[in-house]
């Protein structure tokens, strides 16, 4: 989807629905306002995305669908589908939307109307997309509370019955179209069980629901001194890129040793015996075993492992020198420093990061000498293969002009 899932026509009326629903919006309209109309139109833009059947132009109408359908809901909530159908069709002539369209924004519209089934995927998707706030993480705390300001501004109702009929609601209610299913059933199932939580409280008014549904605020843990999270990612993926790199390297010149190791078997075996008729062949035969031979000596070079003295005493660890997070500090240690020594490392935050900041530069520098091995090797082993090739050439040549 491009980063402006919009049309212009449905920006171009974005201000007009704007105006029209702030123009008869009062205090007691807290849900169907204009925030709710964005989250519908952002919801249905998010479905019909993700619908193969819905196409670009039948999107365009499901957002202006979206975008009308509570257009005149703060003017008078009962029956209005209907007004705001014939408003949208008012506004969409005006813009010379095609008849056929409009037709399709005005069904959707009256097709939200609760008790309503829908007919086919278009209004599948705009049901789905006008309750999509049942998923929202904050609905309990906004669009539960508000719509309930909204009902007992008019009628009677009190909190445990709405809290009630909600739970109902959410029961006989189901999703359409399989995206909402994927993406919202599982928020809705939370909301529900957040609903059932309400149901065994003691709410009696307004005010008791609002304390129930308010967002707790976390209590403040005690500072701990812990490594940051983002440094602790950090020396995680480093080092783990630094060990990949390494056992690419030893792929490598495992690779460089079998070829070349190939090469030789095949040189020996198949050219020597031959050379006493074709003595024309053994300069190019002794060269490309040469190389080879140096190519594999260097790849075991670089793959040779390399270890230090392997004992820190315990001045050391209280100097905070060496690294003992690497086994060849600490492989000739006895068991009762090594312990201790870890113990105080881990006391230590800045010991500790200090001493992966030193694994990191050494695992660095032994990666830095198996890669020059390595561009050596193949340095090598190419420029064998080029001078023997070279070399084949001309005794070739030499022989066939010698025969001549």
């Amino acid at each position: 989807m491009s980063e402006q899932p919009w049309t212009p026509l449905v920006i171009e009326c974005m201000p007009i629905v704007e105006e029209k629903i702030k123009e008869y919006q009062e205090s007691e309209h807290s849900f169907h306002n204009w925030e709710h109309t964005l989250n519908v139109l952002t919801s249905i833009t998010e479905i019909g995305g993700n619908t193969e059947d819905i196409s670009a132009e039948q999107l365009e109408s499901l957002q202006l669908a979206a975008l009308f359908h509570d257009v005149t809901a703060c003017q008078e909530i009962k029956g209005h589908e209907k007004r705001s159908a014939a408003y949208a069709r008012q506004i969409l002539e005006e813009k010379k939307y095609p008849d056929a369209s409009i037709q399709l924004v005005e069904r959707l519209i009256l097709c939200t109307k609760l008790g309503n089934e829908p007919s086919d995927v278009y209004e599948m998707a705009i049901k789905d997309a006008d309750l999509s706030h049942l998923k929202n993480n904050d609905y309990i705390r906004r669009q539960f509370l508000n719509l309930y300001k909204e009902i007992i501004a008019r009628h009677d109702k009190t909190p445990q019955d709405w809290i009630q009929d909600c739970i109902v609601f959410f029961d006989n209610h189901t999703f359409y179209t399989e995206y909402a299913q994927e993406n919202y059933q599982a928020g809705k199932e939370k909301n529900k069980g957040r609903l059932l939580e309400l149901s065994i409280k003691e709410i009696e008014n307004i005010d008791d629901l609002e304390k129930s549904t308010a967002k707790k605020k976390k209590k403040k843990k005690q500072a701990v001194d812990k490594p940051d999270k983002g440094i602790e990612t950090m020396f995680r993926v480093t080092l783990r890129n630094h060990v990949n790199l390494s056992r690419i390297a030893d792929d490598k010149a495992n690779t460089l040793i079998s070829v070349n190791g190939i090469i030789i078997s095949i040189v020996l075996s198949t050219l020597f015996p031959k050379l006493d008729n074709n003595a024309y062949l053994l300069i190019p035969a002794l060269t490309l075993i040469i190389f080879s031979v140096a190519t594999v000596i260097i790849s075991i070079i670089s793959t040779i492992p390399r270890t230090t003295h392997g004992l820190m005493t315990r001045d050391d660890v209280s100097s905070k020198k060496g690294n003992l997070i690497f086994f060849g500090n600490f492989h000739n240690m006895e068991l009762n420093d090594f312990e201790w020594g870890v113990s105080e490392l881990m006391k230590d935050k800045d010991y500790l990061y200090k001493s992966l900041t030193r694994d990191l530069y050494y695992l660095g520098r032994v990666l830095n000498k198996k890669y020059n091995y390595l561009r050596i090797g193949y340095i090598t082993f190419v420029t064998g293969l080029c001078i023997s090739i070279i070399a084949f050439v001309i005794s070739l040549s030499l022989i066939e002009n010698f025969s001549f």
